[in-house]
């Protein structure tokens, strides 16, 4: 039953397509490392519920029986039993410390879990775009072979009329076997690239899963919004948070080693009762106690402790530093690819619209005799080579735009306003 409800949940998709946002969704639920990156982010919620602790009292009870044998002249036993209560006031500041400590931790781990998330969606958009324009290819790949396999017929009807040499009939032999060649190639990276879909969003790696169609269309309008918008959304992505915690986090350890120089206060009470069968008698007795511990020299350890944490607070500030460098460098590189990308892809339309112009000619020179089998297959191989060039302009607009997004820390660039 669990199989065929699984066929009947996947069925769906696999006959009329998976949009992109519906992959987003399935691999934020079904992709291994983010439900390993979830499972670890509980983890450090629960790490720091557990500091609060630290603040309560504990309560402890002991029992103990002791039989003694071979004790002259006869054997005895003693009981033993207590409750004690603990509670340490004030422990020169490390659970109030390592409280906050804690808690910025768990933030910046947060911070990181929604970075996770923005590469699995990056993964997925890479895997999207390309199966898109492999499906594309694979489409174009199909038109040419029919037209190769029109050139390659009427080429054999020529060479039998006398109308076209044997040399001209095998080429367009070879054209016609070299196109069957070509889309066996492009339809197993096709195949390729929906398993690589399929595993990321956790459908079984044969299934036939159909992207959107036209979904590289979307890219022909040119959206880029200027770099000092980018720039702006870049910095707020989580990982700059997720550094900011991590940086307040090493400010809070400098407080701490300095605070490890102040007293602990501690207060404790117990209640006991024995009891000895030799003399027969019970001893009741309770006991209070408020203490002060205070480690007034210990060597320079405590000072070496708080010159660490301040390099190590030096160290998470220069890091923050280099991100941002880093990221800024990395953004304006993506951003002028995509410009680029986005003149390649005028280049390519007008090429394309030459090509099919010039393949029209050629056709119907050849048809009416006027032209040969040679300009024929050149321009039938220039039309082939323009409409994958478009192809794989729309791809290269789409690639480098998701990683701008990726980035940038956004899932889409319009979605978030850039352009207004």
């Amino acid at each position: 039953m669990k199989k065929i409800a699984l066929l009947l949940l996947f069925l769906p998709f696999s006959v009329y397509g998976l949009s992109l946002e519906k992959a987003v969704d399935l691999s934020l639920k079904n992709h291994p490392l983010i439900k390993q990156e979830r499972a670890f982010l509980k983890s450090q919620k629960y790490d720091y519920f557990s500091t609060y602790g630290n603040f309560f009292p504990s309560i402890d009870f002991q029992y103990t029986y002791s039989k003694y044998m071979d004790v002259e002249p006869y054997d005895y036993f003693s009981r033993n039993y207590g409750w004690t209560f603990n509670w340490t006031v004030y422990s020169s500041g490390q659970n109030i410390m390592q409280n906050r400590i804690k808690k910025l931790l768990f933030k910046a781990e947060r911070e990181n879990f929604r970075e996770t998330k923005l590469d699995v969606i990056y993964q997925v958009k890479n895997a999207y775009y390309t199966a898109a324009a492999n499906r594309e290819i694979v489409k174009i790949k199909k038109v040419q072979l029919k037209s190769a396999e029109k050139n390659y017929q009427m080429a054999q009807k020529k060479l039998k009329l006398g109308l076209v040499t044997k040399a001209d009939y095998l080429q367009a032999k070879v054209r016609y076997e070299n196109l069957r060649y070509q889309l066996e190639d492009a339809e197993n990276r096709y195949r390729k690239s929906i398993a690589e879909l399929n595993s990321l969003i956790g459908y079984p790696l044969d299934w036939d899963t159909q992207p959107e169609e036209n979904i590289l269309k979307k890219f022909e309008k040119d959206g880029i919004p200027p770099f000092s918008k980018i720039e702006k959304l870049a910095f707020n992505r989580p990982v700059f948070r997720r550094y900011e915690f991590q940086l307040r986090s090493a400010k809070l350890q400098t407080k701490q080693s300095v605070l490890a120089y102040t007293p602990t206060l501690f207060f404790s009470y117990s209640f006991n009762n024995s009891y000895s069968s030799m003399y027969g008698e019970k001893d009741r007795y309770r006991v209070a106690t408020v203490g002060l511990s205070w480690n007034i020299f210990s060597g320079l350890q405590k000072y070496y402790n708080y010159l660490s944490s301040k390099e190590n607070e030096r160290y998470y500030r220069y890091r923050l530093e280099e991100l941002k460098r880093q990221i800024r460098l990395s953004l304006y590189g993506y951003y002028l690819d995509l410009k680029s990308a986005y003149k390649n892809l005028q280049v390519a339309k007008t090429l394309l619209k030459e090509a099919e112009e010039n393949y029209k000619q050629a056709l119907g020179e050849y048809k009416a005799g006027k032209g040969d089998i040679i300009s024929l297959l050149t321009a039938e191989s220039s039309l082939a080579g323009a409409k994958e060039t478009y192809i794989q302009s729309l791809l290269n607009i789409a690639l480098t735009r998701a990683m701008l997004e990726r980035e940038m820390g956004v899932e889409n660039l319009l979605q978030e306003g850039v352009n207004r």
